[in-house]
């Protein structure tokens, strides 16, 4: 594969040039952790009676998202000139990603079933966040979970992945590299669910579609879609099923 100028000898540009060196490693651990920091502090005032699936989508996890997305802005605007193009823009043919995210939704959950059946005798895990959607009852608690799982996580992760990361990655590493880093980066990031682990491999896959996507396009606009549809697709049938 081939990379954007700046990156390493012999690699050509193509939609996914940014100039070099403008988003670093440490802009995407800053904007990451600052989420996780809102959301830590968001949920400090519920957490002693227990969080409900109300407030972890309507408090505790919109507080996690847009805090990020805060850091991403806040770092985007923090020298003069402004840092590098992230890329987020959307066109009519990024549409295409919601069904496409909801497919590989699909496929990987097949997989996923069939490492459970052979590698599992008892129950698998199921993700903390699973559990919390699962037990969503009433239409407002139902509304901040698509509203936080299908626009804003989708939107803040990217911009942190697939944004910042993939570009700070993409001057350091042949594209192949940078792919394999960010998507890596991208399932690891959501083991703070202790239920996570068993996920990780489909996340994994995931991470890579997402990025060669980005790669391919030279904009978040399409990844996004996808992502919003393959958790909105999880989201319609833990209500429905």
């Amino acid at each position: 594969m081939s990379g954007p100028p700046g990156g390493p000898e012999g690699e050509a540009a193509g939609p996914f040039s940014p100039p070099a060196g403008q988003w670093k490693v440490v802009h995407a651990v800053a904007a990451f952790l600052g989420g996780i920091a809102a959301s830590v502090a968001a949920a400090l005032p519920v957490a002693p009676g227990g969080i409900t699936p109300f407030e972890a989508f309507a408090v505790v996890g919109p507080a996690q998202s847009l805090a990020t997305i805060a850091v991403v802005a806040a770092l985007k605007w923090s020298s003069r000139p402004a840092r590098e193009d992230l890329g987020l823009r959307f066109a009519p043919a990024d549409a295409w990603g919601l069904p496409a995210g909801a497919l590989l939704q699909i496929a990987l959950s097949l997989l996923l079933s069939v490492v459970v059946v052979v590698f599992f005798r008892e129950e698998a895990p199921v993700q903390d966040v699973v559990q919390v959607v699962d037990e969503a009852t009433g239409l407002g608690t139902r509304v901040a979970v698509v509203i936080t799982a299908v626009v804003l996580a989708p939107l803040a992760e990217e911009l942190v992945f697939r944004g910042v990361l993939l570009r700070a990655l993409a001057h350091r590493l042949p594209r192949w590299g940078a792919v394999l880093v960010s998507a890596g980066a991208f399932a690891v990031g959501h083991l703070l669910d202790p239920n996570a682990g068993l996920a990780v491999p489909a996340l994994f896959v995931a991470g890579l579609v997402l990025a060669r996507q980005v790669l391919k396009s030279g904009r978040l606009g399409g990844a996004i879609a996808m992502h919003a549809g393959f958790n909105l697709l999880s989201v319609l049938l833990l209500f429905f099923t």
